[in-house]
């Protein structure tokens, strides 16, 4: 149903209730108030007789009596003389009250307070009014009897009754008529503009196929479908938004890892001549017996912090070198296996405890398992350190998940550690960076780490947890089918 057509068939019968209701009551009133003026015209015209006769009456000039009823008379009123007993005095011929009433019912009349009643005779209906006559000591000499006809009152009614319902049908074609102008003007037509304006929208233009019916009902459900729209295109564009700050961090890190590789190459032919003769000389002075215990010492320390600056060179030249990788199908709950059992001395001299969760099924992927064993126990010995010697719980935690709308495989690895400050969490994987005390850490193993697995064609973060830290690599599951081959390729 049509809004326009809903609308007024809810005002039409709401007003018809109104109306109804309205003209009951005005009719009522209007009826208790002609009656009402009616009776006082009685009343009125009895108290002014009365007073008038009273003197006549008292004189005994019963001839100006009979004229002042025979007045009386032509104005529709019928009036008679009773005495104090009730009974009939002078009445003009013709007087209708026949027979006249009862004694008893007059005499009331002469304490002053008048009497009133109603008298059916035949098809005539007349309002009677007795009042006491007095003569000029206020003594009751007589009762008045007056007596209006009121035939004419039922038509009048009836005739007043009529106009009110007439009134009240106008009133309401007029309203009938003027709702749906009003509706279809200021409610229905814009409701159906904007009907056709989604419709438009929803249909690519073809309106007959919605068939639109209740425009409300309609809106309702394409606002709604809207808005449902709306919010998948924001979460897609949240999505989308995030990914790209993502892919802007990944590039400006691998930019920065490009210009540390580029900048190791240059000079790693230069500095590791210089250290090799410094650590050749160092080897030999250290080999010569007669040099002092604190000589030595020195020496020792010399080619130490040697090895260390190799070490540095080698990992800036393996971060920005292309490598040669031997790709496999691998099952990724072996590496964690062999990764936990070389670490497995470390970590119960340090009283941590080590628990895996791999589940029963194979998490196959193709990896150069080598270089994702490096990253485990990189990630691993991270974690131990970051417990020290106090102990605690290393957990690594392997399942297959849906990312990015690939089948992935999820390798956690938390501790319970004093965790990572926010401020620092997005510098975690920049080469050079470290929270761990001066000489303990380079700040390059989640730089490699992270090089390493985006090889993969995976990544690598930093997650929140309710304690300690938790870094998780996210690798893309096996193609079914994928032979367990060796594929090599170059990085």
């Amino acid at each position: 149903m049509k809004i326009a057509t809903r609308l007024t068939a809810i005002l039409l019968i709401s007003m018809f209730p109104v109306l109804a209701a309205y003209m009951y009551f005005g009719v009522r009133q209007a009826t208790y108030t002609y009656i009402n003026d009616l009776k006082r015209e009685t009343r009125a015209t009895a108290r002014a007789l009365g007073a008038a006769l009273g003197q006549d009456i008292d004189l005994g000039n019963w001839d100006d009596v009979r004229l002042a009823l025979e007045r009386t008379q032509e104005e529709h009123v019928a009036a008679a003389i009773f005495g104090t007993d009730g009974e009939l005095t002078m009445a003009l011929t013709g007087f209708p009250i026949h027979p006249p009433p009862a004694p008893d019912s007059l005499i009331p009349a002469l304490d002053g307070v008048g009497v009133e009643f109603m008298k059916n005779l035949g098809d005539q209906i007349w309002f009677c009014r007795a009042v006491a006559v007095r003569n000029r000591a206020g003594a009751p000499i007589g009762i008045l009897l007056v007596a209006q006809r009121w035939n004419d009152v039922e038509s009048d009614l009836r005739a007043r009754v009529a106009q009110a319902i007439l009134a009240s049908l106008a009133v309401a074609a007029l309203i009938a008529v003027l709702i749906p102008v009003v509706s279809h003007r200021y409610v229905a037509r814009p409701l159906a503009d904007l009907s056709a304006m989604v419709a438009r929208i929803s249909s690519d233009g073809d309106l007959d196929s919605l068939g639109i019916g209740d425009e409300v009902v309609f809106l309702g459900e394409e606002f709604r479908r809207l808005a449902d729209e709306l919010e998948t295109a924001r979460r897609r564009l949240l999505d989308e938004t995030e990914h790209k700050l993502e892919l802007e961090r990944r590039l400006r890190r691998a930019d920065k890892l490009a210009a540390i590789g580029t900048l190791a190459s240059g000079v790693a032919h230069e500095i590791g001549t210089p250290l090799g003769v410094i650590r050749g000389r160092a080897e030999h002075l250290h080999s010569n017996r007669q040099n002092p215990p604190r000589t030595a010492d020195g020496l020792e320390i010399i080619i130490n912090q040697i090895d260390r600056i190799s070490r540095i060179v080698r990992m800036l030249l393996d971060l920005g070198a292309r490598r040669e990788q031997s790709f496999a199908v691998c099952d990724l709950r072996l590496i964690i296996q062999r990764t936990l059992a070389l670490l497995e001395t470390e970590a119960a001299r340090r009283g941590v405890g080590c628990t895996a969760e791999l589940g029963a099924v194979p998490l196959e992927v193709v990896c150069d398992a080598d270089q994702l064993q490096q990253v485990f126990v990189n990630l691993a010995m991270n974690a131990l350190d970051a417990m020290g010697s106090e102990g605690g719980t290393l957990g690594i935690a392997a399942a297959p998940v849906n990312h990015a709308g690939r089948s992935c495989v999820r390798v956690a690895f938390s501790d319970t550690g004093p965790g990572i400050a926010p401020e620092l969490r997005a510098r975690v994987f920049d080469p050079f960076f470290t929270t761990k005390e001066p000489g303990k850490g380079t700040g390059m193993g989640l730089a490699v780490s992270e090089a390493i697995v985006r090889d993969h064609q995976g990544e690598i973060s930093l997650e929140s947890a309710p304690a300690g830290a938790r870094i998780a690599v996210i690798l893309p599951v096996a193609e079914a089918g994928a032979a367990p081959g060796s594929i090599r390729r170059t990085a």
